[in-house]
């Protein structure tokens, strides 16, 4: 064994390889396109709402009640 291998042994303990992803950048990742995809969807949601105010016909203006004028001249 040479003298330096114990010490090489030791300080890899614990730590990720070179192949392998630090586990806080998967919480950000999943974090950031949760956030992404929660904006896109209100987003989506916003201009589809608007869609279908915008599909509705316009209501005519017609009174229910109709009120006969007085004749003039009485």
């Amino acid at each position: 064994m040479r003298p330096g291998a114990r010490e090489d042994c030791l300080t890899r303990v614990g730590t990720t390889s070179d192949r392998e992803a630090d586990p806080r950048m998967h919480r950000l990742l999943a974090a950031s396109l949760t956030v992404a995809a929660g904006a896109l969807l209100a987003v989506g949601a916003a201009l589809g709402i608007v869609a279908l105010l915008d599909a509705t016909p316009d209501q005519p203006n017609t009174p229910l009640v109709h009120y006969e004028a007085p004749a003039r001249g009485q």
